[in-house]
Formats: C-alpha cells, sequence, structure tokens
C-alpha cells in the first residue's frame, strides 16, 4: 500500500518546479548537483599495492588478461610494471579510496614504477661464461706444454680472440661472453719447479689414479682417488658419494721431493656438490714416510697438517672452477725430502659426501702457481671477438672479489653484492663526479638453480656514493574522475637525449631547425641544415648551443653587435617558443582533458661551449595539438 502511494508523489516532484522544491524540499537542488570535485596529489604507500592487488575488479581484469600471479606481485613488489601499469590498476583503487567523489575531481598519483634499464646493460646480463681448459692455454705455450696461465709475455689478450672462435660455436653479432683463465704476474723462466703434477699424462679419466709420482692408498673403505676429465681437463677426484661401505679414509701420496729454499706447496681445488656434513681433505707433509701403501706405514709416519694453509672453494653442483687454493710456505724443510698427502675423509652412510678436486700441484719458487682468475669480457663483431670495451664497463676478476675478503669469484644469495659493491667501487673510483655511472659486471651463484651466472647493475654517483639503480622510476600521473569512471590522465614526459645515435630525439631538433628554416628565415639555419641559430637547436648534437660565437658567425648582421651577455639573454627568452613547433607536429594527438592539467615535462641539454648542462621545461595542453609554456618551468637540473 505504501508502494503505491510514493509513485504519485514521486511524480509530483519530478513534475514541479523549482519553487515548489524550494519550498517543500530545502536544498533539494543543491543535492542534484555534483559538490565533491576536487584536485589532490597522493603517494602511493606499501599498503596501497597490496590493496590494489586484492581489488576484485583488478582480479578480474588480470584473470582474464592472464597476469594474475603479476599482478600479486605488485602487491609484495610495491611498484607497478610493463604487464601491471597503473593506467589500467590504479583507476579500481581511486574508486575504492575516493568513493563520493564526483565527475571532474582529479588526483595526481606518485607511485613506483619498474622500467628497464639501459639496452648495453640488459646486453650485459645475457652474458656467458667461458672458461678456459687446460689445453686451451697451449695455444701460448705450445702442445707440450702443461702451464695453465698467461703471463705478461703471453699476455691472455693475444690468444683469448683466437680460442673463443674455436670453441664458441655459431657466434652471433654483438653476443657477449665472460672468458676466466689464469693469469701470473711472473714468467715461467724466474721459478725453480721440484714438483709438478696436472694429471694430464698418464692418467685416464674415470679409472683409478695410477701414476708413478703417487700412491693410491684407502685405508678405510673401498672406493680409491680416480682421475676425470671435464671440458678436456684432468684432475684428481675422490667422493664418498654413493659408498656402500659407508666410512672413506683415502689419501693421495706423493713421491719423495727434495725442497730448496723459497719453494712453496700450491694447488688448485674445489669442493663440488658441497654438504655441510663433511668430506673434505687434510693436506699433509711427512718426511719419514717410508711405506705409503699400508694403514700401518701411514700410522707409522710424522705428519705435519698444513690445512689451515689453504682455502679451497665451494660449489652446490657438480660444476665449478677449480682456482688456486692457496700456498704453504716450505721453509722448514730445506734441505729435506718430503712427501706430500691429500687426505681424504667422508662417509656414504651419513651423507659426508663431498667431492674434493685436486689440480696443477707443485712444489716450486713463487710463479707458477702464483696466478689469479681472471674474468674478462669479449663481444662479438660479427666476424671476430674482441674485448668488450665501454669505459664505465667493469668486469669483476678474483682479485676483486679478495679485495672483499671472500675467497670465491662470484657474488651469491649469501654474499650480497648489494652489500659489497657500492664501497668496492668508491674505493676503486675515488674521484667520482656527481652523476657518474658504473656498470659493475660479475659471476653469481644462484643456490636455488645451483647455477653460476653473469649478472650487471648500473651505479650513480649522487651525493659522494655510489647508489645502484634498480630501475625504479618513482611517477606522478594523474588521473580523473569522468562520466562515473576514473581515468588516467595522459601527461607525457619527453627526455631528449644528448646521444647522437638517438633518432627521436634528433628528429624533435630538426622538426625546429625546419620551421625555422620556412618561419623565421633560411639565414638562421646552418648548410648542413641540421642546426639553427634563431633558437639554437642542433639535430646533429642533440641538444641547444648557446654558444654566443656560434650565433654570431651564423648570422653577424643580427647578433654581430651584442654582447655575449646580451646575446645569452636573448637564447633564453626566445627557448620558451622553441618547443611549441615540434610539440604541435609531433604530438599532434595531444588533448586536454576536462578538469585536469595536461602537462608535456620535457628533460633537455645546453651546450655553452665548456659544459652541456640538463635543463627541464613544462608545457600545458590548453587545446588540440597546442601548448602553452608554464610560466618559470624552465629551470636547471
Amino acid at each position: 500500500m505504501k508502494k503505491k502511494l510514493l509513485m504519485p508523489i514521486a511524480a509530483l516532484v519530478l513534475l514541479a518546479g523549482c519553487d515548489y522544491n524550494e519550498e517543500n524540499f530545502k536544498g533539494l537542488e543543491e543535492m542534484t548537483q555534483p559538490t565533491n570535485v576536487f584536485k589532490k596529489e597522493y603517494t602511493m604507500l606499501n599498503a596501497d599495492y597490496a590493496a590494489v592487488a586484492s581489488n576484485k575488479a583488478n582480479v578480474a581484469i588480470a584473470k582474464e588478461a592472464g597476469v594474475s600471479t603479476d599482478l600479486k606481485n605488485v602487491g609484495t613488489n610495491n611498484y607497478f610494471t610493463s604487464i601491471i601499469t597503473a593506467e589500467q590498476y590504479l583507476p579500481a583503487f581511486l574508486a575504492d579510496k575516493y568513493y563520493t567523489a564526483d565527475d571532474g575531481a582529479a588526483v595526481k598519483v606518485t607511485f613506483n614504477k619498474k622500467v628497464s634499464l639501459p639496452e648495453y646493460v640488459n646486453q650485459l646480463n645475457k652474458t656467458t661464461i667461458f672458461t678456459l681448459a687446460a689445453t686451451d692455454y697451449q695455444a701460448a705455450w705450445g702442445t707440450t706444454s702443461s702451464l695453465n696461465f698467461f703471463t705478461p709475455s703471453k699476455p691472455a689478450a693475444n690468444y683469448v680472440p683466437g680460442i673463443l672462435a674455436a670453441k664458441v660455436a655459431t657466434p652471433v653479432s654483438g653476443q657477449i661472453v665472460c672468458a676466466s683463465y689464469n693469469v701470473s704476474d711472473v714468467e715461467p723462466a724466474a721459478m725453480t719447479v721440484a714438483f709438478k703434477e696436472d694429471f694430464e699424462t698418464g692418467t685416464t679419466a674415470n679409472t683409478e689414479l695410477s701414476l708413478a709420482n703417487w700412491t693410491n692408498t684407502t685405508v678405510t673403505g673401498t672406493s680409491k682417488w680416480v682421475a676425470k676429465s671435464y671440458s678436456g681437463n684432468k684432475y684428481a677426484q675422490q667422493t664418498a658419494y654413493q659408498h656402500a661401505a659407508g666410512e672413506l679414509d683415502s689419501y693421495l701420496i706423493s713421491k719423495e721431493i727434495s725442497v730448496e729454499k723459497g719453494m712453496l706447496l700450491t694447488f688448485d681445488a674445489l669442493y663440488a656438490n658441497y654438504v655441510a656434513t663433511g668430506g673434505s681433505i687434510t693436506v699433509l707433509v711427512s718426511t719419514n714416510l717410508t711405506d705409503p701403501t699400508t694403514e700401518a706405514g701411514i700410522n707409522a709416519a710424522k705428519w705435519d697438517n698444513l690445512t689451515s694453509k689453504f682455502t679451497i672453494p665451494t660449489s652446490a653442483t657438480g660444476s665449478g672452477d677449480m682456482v688456486n687454493a692457496g700456498s704453504a710456505d716450505l721453509a722448514s724443510y730445506v734441505g729435506k725430502k718430503i712427501r706430500i698427502a691429500f687426505r681424504y675423509q667422508g662417509n656414504g652412510t651419513t651423507a659426508a659426501t663431498t667431492t674434493t678436486r685436486i689440480d696443477n700441484v707443485a712444489i716450486s719458487t713463487p710463479g707458477k702457481n702464483n696466478y689469479l682468475l681472471v674474468n674478462t669480457l669479449y663481444s662479438y663483431s660479427g666476424t671476430a671477438w674482441t674485448p668488450y670495451t665501454t669505459a664505465n664497463v667493469l668486469m669483476l676478476s678474483q682479485a676483486d672479489f679478495n679485495l672483499m675478503g671472500s675467497k670465491y669469484d662470484n657474488f651469491s644469495s649469501t654474499f650480497n653484492a648489494d652489500n659489497y659493491l657500492p664501497a668496492f667501487l668508491k674505493q676503486k673510483y675515488p674521484f667520482a663526479q656527481e652523476g657518474d655511472v658504473k656498470v659493475p659486471v660479475y659471476k653469481f651463484y644462484n643456490s636455488t638453480s645451483k647455477e653460476t651466472s653473469i649478472r650487471a647493475d648500473e651505479y650513480i654517483f649522487t651525493s659522494g656514493q655510489f647508489v645502484k639503480n634498480d630501475a625504479i622510476e618513482t611517477v606522478t600521473d594523474q588521473f580523473v574522475r569522468s562520466e562515473g569512471v576514473w581515468k588516467f590522465d595522459p601527461s607525457v614526459v619527453i627526455t631528449l637525449s644528448t646521444s647522437k645515435a638517438d633518432k627521436e630525439t634528433s628528429l624533435f631538433y630538426q622538426t625546429i631547425t625546419d620551421w625555422v628554416k620556412v618561419n623565421k628565415g633560411a639565414q638562421y639555419v646552418t648548410t648542413y641544415g641540421n642546426n639553427d641559430y634563431y633558437y639554437g637547436g642542433s639535430a646533429y648534437n642533440n641538444n641547444f648551443d648557446f654558444r654566443p660565437s656560434a650565433w654570431k658567425a651564423q648570422t653577424p648582421s643580427e647578433y654581430g653587435n651584442k654582447t655575449d651577455a646580451d646575446l645569452i639573454k636573448l637564447m633564453f627568452e626566445r627557448l620558451p617558443e622553441a618547443f611549441t613547433p615540434a610539440l604541435e607536429k609531433l604530438y599532434a594527438d595531444a588533448k586536454p582533458v576536462t578538469g585536469v592539467e595536461v602537462t608535456y615535462t620535457i628533460n633537455f641539454s645546453i651546450y655553452d661551449g665548456s659544459a652541456t648542462t640538463p635543463y627541464v621545461i613544462k608545457y600545458l595542453v590548453v587545446g588540440d595539438a597546442k601548448f602553452q609554456y608554464i610560466k618559470d618551468s624552465l629551470v636547471k637540473l
């Protein structure tokens, strides 16, 4: 009954005039008008990204697009991406946040956005690793040599390109590899070698080691040291993995060696398939061992433990580089005959199964094994491999990691690059200037995938520190409520690069110069046609040329009698109008949005003869392809 009575009352109200409304329903007219029209600025908080990710409307959009996981990641990463864009996913968030807003309301939202690093940095992140095998060094020393390093007289640069050409299959132009190899600063001729073993000759891969210079004795268990080969390089290996007998105690004992003054014991090593539960070696020296073939004979000898002198890198997988483990001074054994022993102890039952690899054992005066692992970037030109020589790119080698306190030549999840690179770069480049860019490239061991790869980061010297460019930009975009929904307001930021290779920037400046020639006169344009001196735009250098001497030389009749100060003043007076010809032609689709300031911000540079200085200028879109300079927006950065 009430429903029926309400109908005519509603009809009466609708049919009645304004006077009736004012008399009987005070404020009704005001209630029907939009009142919550505002302009706000808002900076996204971490909780807001979570709200964007959980918003029901957004969840439906992402599900339809097949990017649900990407949307979820926005909630934890706290930034938008090229897949989950603020333009598409912020409107639903704004609708919830400003649910009482009326059409015409506008919010400038500041948020984080993941952007791409410079393309050359992205290319460096695709670098692959090529580690030289022992036989590769024969390119420098001959096919009969067992030397596995380069020296000042045999520099790597003379041989690595040829090795890469022979070993890297079907390279493509622009491909980058990290060549890893050993370098010694001492020539072989400067060494006295009492003993050396690289396990290359007299061994057969995957068989028990049986060499004249070694005794292979297992005192507990059944497994013995075996010869292994990888990428043409042979080495000795022992492991308790799949050792059914449980405990394994195994010795690899050298022949007797006469020690001379200044000699060191060195070797290369790696703990592969590393497990914390065990499986390791002890490095021993004896002067009185007479029977290396039996447990009784070994136990009867006096052994000195030199293990603490060495540091052996680890790898959680079966792959990894053997590197020089260090050296032990043998001064206390000068004039004596010694045997060295590598004692492996592990247990297949208790999972103490780390694999030990040994190579390049030597007793000599310093030199032969005083080498470090060096990493060098090479790029393929399409016909040959050449060093990658971009000035601000630094490939980290073993010496760099040693400087940072690491015994390995890589970063990892437990040795975080972000914690060390800022200080390392500051020490490496003590005279860095504000804005300098450095790109350290390094090996990274992923404990999840068990792989070593190459990573490249960009660091920018800012306020006295090297700060990592995490490719997260802080962006401010406008959103306006129109026709009942929030919409992205298409303000634009244009960055005019000073790189001559940037064709889009060159087109922008060329458009200015072409306009000057037609509308101001050909006398302002150089004979090459790519530089004008009415505004100073240069499509050749991709900047504004504000050298008074150049302006006077081009148009002496107009500028010849002006002082430099007056001419520079004229340049800056004209500058705001200089951009409009290019904006109107190249951004002809620009349109104003009711209730919203649609702006075009331009980052550009001015060359004054001594320095190239960055500036910013802003324009307001006031009509279709019509731009108005925003007063006082021209600012030097």
